[in-house]
């Protein structure tokens, strides 16, 4: 084997024990260290932080955790930890630990679900084709990769694990996933939009894998297998993505990340409104937005924002415009209504414009577009 090791991996009670009898002897008879780097790690506690003893009952047996709930979330836990200091364990922890791996592995089997009908050797869309939406997801992908590559090369795989599950749970599933519905099942098959949609999703399923695949790898190697136009027959094989600077863009980034904390102020107002019964899901709601003039700047900067607040209408009133029955948020008012009209049987929109073409009753106009231009090219 090689020497110097690389790593000594030891507990927190070795430094005056193996980390310094081996580093004596070494320097003694060599003049070197025998390590290039020492990793040392605390002690497992229970969840009350009592030391685990079988005369206590408290002992979590590693084999049983993985028999009951897979060799991954037992991974995945060691992972989410701070292992240089004592950890805690229980079988609540674990709960909370399955909970995160089930939102992780939702959110890949979204994005594999979605690709079926995508080959990358075909439908691969060039970034100029991007909508801003698509641009500003992989920039924040680009800085998830940064961060994650960093933490790996420290060995803090609990922030590996943090930006992982943030970045799943918070950008993906919560926003671009749950945006882009609407745009993945009803507009045509090979449309540039739904395309390119499709190239950042691939590209963002490539990029979680390999970055997961030390921590939870038969999930990993389980997605991969279905993974389309893979060229390696494992995620093992494959080197970890490399952060592409090249599409930064500190304004169009900015323009979004304030967008978000609208869009979260305007979620509040869905939620308020969908406990009070005003309204069910939130494409049965009409948007009333009363904003300051900076953020009445920042909403004209976008386009179908029906489509950003999944809602069937948004009308953003002019700054000093006000409604005493709109819900007071930060920087703008927002009145939530039922949507009038009826809905539309494809696209679940409510709109009154339902049943403008004969031969299409019950679509509203965009969906009886997008239906006669497809079967009419279709022949």
């Amino acid at each position: 084997c090689a020497w110097p090791a690389d790593v000594y991996l030891e507990g927190s009670d070795q430094y005056r024990g193996w980390f310094n009898s081996s580093l004596s002897t070494s320097v003694a008879v060599t003049g070197k260290a025998p390590y290039k780097a020492v990793i040392s790690h605390g002690f497992a506690l229970d969840g009350e932080g009592r030391k685990m003893s079988k005369s206590l009952g408290n002992v979590i047996v590693p084999q049983e955790v993985v028999d009951q709930l897979g060799a991954d979330i037992l991974r995945l836990w060691v992972a989410s930890v701070d292992f240089t200091a004592d950890v805690r364990l229980s079988d609540q922890i674990l709960k909370q630990i399955a909970e995160v791996y089930r939102k992780i592995r939702n959110t890949l089997r979204f994005l594999l679900g979605n690709l079926a009908d995508f080959d990358p050797s075909v439908h691969r869309v060039s970034p100029q084709d991007y909508a801003e939406l698509d641009r500003y997801m992989w920039i924040k992908a680009q800085r998830v990769i940064e961060r994650v590559r960093k933490a790996y090369d420290k060995f803090q795989f609990h922030i590996v694990y943090s930006t992982i599950h943030n970045f799943c749970t918070i950008e993906l599933s919560s926003f671009y996933l749950d945006v882009s519905k609407d745009l993945l099942y009803t507009e045509p098959a090979d449309s540039t939009a739904r395309r390119a949609r499709q190239t950042v999703m691939y590209d963002l399923l490539l990029a979680l894998v390999k970055l997961l695949a030390p921590i939870i790898p038969h999930t990993a190697d389980e997605v991969w297998q279905f993974i389309p136009g893979k060229e390696t027959i494992s995620v093992q094989l494959t080197d970890f993505p490399e952060v592409d600077n090249s599409v930064f863009d500190p304004e169009l980034e900015g323009k979004f990340d304030r967008f978000l904390d609208v869009r979260n102020e305007v979620l509040k107002a869905l939620e308020d409104a969908r406990k009070q019964k005003i309204i069910g899901s939130s494409l049965s709601a009409q948007l009333d937005i009363y904003p300051t003039k900076e953020t009445k700047e920042l909403l004209d900067q976008f386009m179908d924002l029906e489509k950003l607040f999944i809602v069937s209408k948004v009308q953003v009133h002019q700054p000093g415009e006000s409604n005493p029955e709109a819900l007071p948020l930060a920087g703008l008012h927002v009145l939530v209504q039922p949507a009038e009209g009826e809905k539309c049987e494809r696209c679940w929109v409510i709109t009154p414009e339902i049943g403008t073409h004969e031969d299409h009753p019950t679509l509203c106009p965009r969906c009886t577009e997008i239906v006669l231009k497809y079967y009419s090219s279709k022949g």
